[in-house]
């Protein structure tokens, strides 16, 4: 699926939870195949797969025709279905028309460069092209089905064939679990350098005694932490540190980082306090991948009753 669409089928289902297939078929009319291709199913039959996450794409080769000059014409096919090997479906195509099931059609040659190009020669130029491909699509994998199952491990434990709503709504619980374990990461992380900030704040306040207690007491981890109510944590860094490092502390450096985690853990805090703010985060961060992928359609929907033709 096009990576562009996903991300806003999912911010329109962040402000609007309720919202149905119907609705998310707006901004997701099909797959995106990547090797491209034309979706002729109608819209009510992409939307019933959505809805019931169960069913299949009809995917079709996109041609045009070559006019060649007095009324002679050639089909050029420039897309061809997703996981068709071009190399199988030419050898296919030779095979039929060796077995004479192709009365329609006089030859097919393969112009491929980096781009698909596969031309198919008409028996004459009175051949209607419309009914050539017709019986082409009929026999050849130049029309193919493509199977949709979407089957969820829900809340990552329990398997469940989903519509497509709750697929998403899933996608974004996890990507919500996924912000409030790195947040709660994050804010272990900063409790414990708050921590240690505090005691080096107090070994630079105490530059002297510190030194004096290390140098003179046998056992200076306890009588610090008794002398300044320090925890075991708090008396391992200064201990680790050495004197020259401590005399070099400067408090204005110290109270600065303090500040800045204090503040960064108010926020996280405030984050995980908050439904509203965890959501709007989650919609920055999908925000921030929509932005790197461009708004182009590969394969494309089409037909008298498709969703986007």
């Amino acid at each position: 699926h096009n990576a562009h669409e996903l991300c806003d089928a999912a911010l329109h289902l962040i402000k609007h939870p309720d919202a149905t297939v119907e609705k998310l078929v707006e901004f997701i009319p099909g797959p995106d195949f990547p090797t491209g291709g034309i979706i002729i199913d109608s819209r009510d039959s992409i939307i019933e797969s959505y809805r019931t996450g169960r069913g299949g794409f009809r995917v079709r080769a996109k041609w045009q025709t070559e006019d060649l000059g007095r009324g002679g014409y050639q089909i050029v096919i420039t897309e061809i279905p997703f996981q068709v090997q071009k190399s199988r479906l030419i050898e296919k195509i030779a095979e039929l028309l060796i077995a004479r099931k192709l009365p329609l059609l006089e030859d097919i040659r393969d112009e491929s460069a980096e781009d698909i190009r596969v031309v198919l020669v008409p028996k004459t130029r009175s051949v209607d092209p419309t009914i050539l491909m017709e019986s082409m699509f009929k026999l050849t994998e130049l029309e193919s089905r493509f199977p949709l199952n979407m089957n969820v491990l829900s809340m990552g434990r329990i398997p469940r064939v989903m519509a497509l709503n709750e697929v998403l709504k899933e996608w974004l619980d996890h990507r919500r679990e996924v912000l409030q374990r790195r947040s709660r990461f994050r804010l272990a992380a900063i409790d414990r350098r708050l921590e240690i900030l505090g005691g080096l704040l107090i070994a630079y306040l105490n530059i002297d005694e510190v030194i004096r207690i290390i140098r003179e007491e046998d056992e200076p981890k306890p009588v610090m932490m008794a002398r300044w109510d320090l925890t075991d944590i708090q008396v391992e860094a200064i201990l680790n540190m050495r004197l020259r490092a401590l005399r070099k502390l400067e408090e204005f450096e110290i109270r600065k980082e303090f500040d800045e985690l204090t503040k960064e853990k108010s926020e996280i805090e405030a984050l995980l306090a908050s439904d509203d703010k965890q959501w709007q985060t989650v919609a920055w961060e999908i925000g921030e991948v929509k932005k790197k992928f461009a708004k182009a359609t590969v394969c494309h929907c089409l037909s008298s009753e498709a969703s986007n033709a």
